[in-house]
């Protein structure tokens, strides 16, 4: 409940991005409560800094310059460039620019701006980005990466998949891109990559489960012994745990297509279609990996899902948001039903 309450206020805020292009006061307004929030988590810093976890209370350091700093024109100029160079060199545009336009690499890296610091709704996109990303972040002990503990599993709640997910991730992604204010129906759809897909991009779907299948397993083999733990079984173990079910096949077909539907439409996208085109495809992709919060025990495979979600966004560059969610939901459907269906 508290993830949807969560959800629900960045989506008012990013409304309010959009209201505030032609609304000065709104614009301040948006303004003081991107403060507030640097203020607060300057007290919060402050205040624990005696805390037992010096992890949590160092990224709420972090946090509190970085969104002070968002307020700050030159700053966001600055960070707009950064982001430009990262994505022009991690969307291969430094590659596919000269070959495909005739264009020199730096060129082509610079070719289209990542972030634009004069645009209100970016700015409120980027202070969510730092918001999620600073909160998720403090559950997450480094010391783990040596020997990860991952916790007892809770089996999955097929509302908790529609209302976070399904629901919640798809109104935050409307809501971010303008919905009804600065984009109708059909405009926003398009910006967020939701497009009929031909057969080309069914095709490049599909080879994106059988990329994934193979990614996952290189990655099994790669921590199957790795600390002197086999963490490939274990989570595994976690996994099942997750998404069992008592009534066998049938269930598990049901909880395997919410899984697949959910989470592959919500993921990909807020990830893909919403914040990707507006800060590149390097920090959605980390982004996505640290919202699997489940892993907060066992950082690595943290990494495992950004990575993974770095070859996606490069998909979803070369074609559209439905593709990748073709191929985002159909491995998390496979992958679902066999950890589901435990016998």
């Amino acid at each position: 409940m508290l993830d949807l309450i969560f959800i629900l206020g960045c989506s008012i805020l990013a409304i309010m991005g959009h209201l505030a292009r032609n609304r000065k006061w709104l614009e301040w307004i948006i303004r003081i409560i991107i403060g507030s929030f640097c203020g607060c988590e300057l007290l919060a810093a402050v205040v624990t800094q005696d805390s037992t976890i010096p992890w949590a209370n160092q990224v709420l350091y972090a946090m509190a310059a970085a969104t002070g700093l968002l307020l700050v024109l030159p700053v966001r100029e600055i960070y707009s460039k950064a982001l430009t160079v990262i994505d022009g060199i991690v969307s291969l545009r430094c590659i596919t620019g000269p070959i495909r336009h005739h264009m020199n690499a730096f060129k082509s890296i610079m070719d289209r701006d990542i972030f634009v610091p004069k645009s209100v709704p970016h700015m409120v996109g980027l202070f969510i980005y730092i918001t999620t990303f600073g909160m998720m972040l403090q559950t997450i002990n480094p010391a783990n990466f040596s020997i990860p503990a991952i916790p007892f599993p809770i089996p999955i709640s097929i509302i908790q998949l529609f209302s976070y997910n399904g629901l919640g991730l798809v109104l935050l992604s409307f809501c971010g891109v303008g919905i009804f204010i600065t984009r109708d129906w059909k405009a926003a759809f398009k910006r967020l990559g939701w497009e009929k897909p031909t057969w080309a991009h069914v095709g490049i779907g599909l080879a994106l489960i059988v990329f994934s299948f193979g990614f996952d397993l290189a990655w099994s083999l790669y921590t199957h012994g790795l600390a002197d733990q086999d963490l490939a079984t274990k989570l595994s173990q976690y996994n099942s745990g997750t998404f069992s079910v008592a009534d066998g096949f049938g269930m598990s077909v049901f909880i395997a297509l919410c899984t697949a539907i959910f989470a592959g439409v919500g993921e990909e996208t807020l990830i893909r279609g919403a914040l990707q085109p507006a800060i590149g495809i390097l920090p959605a992709a980390i982004l996505h990996g640290i919202l699997h919060a489940q892993f907060a025990h066992a950082p690595i495979f943290i990494i495992q899902v950004a990575l993974w979600s770095m070859v996606m966004g490069i998909a979803r560059r070369f074609t559209n948001t439905t593709t990748t969610i073709i191929g985002h939901a159909g491995f998390n459907f496979v992958t679902t039903f066999l950890f589901a269906f435990n016998p």
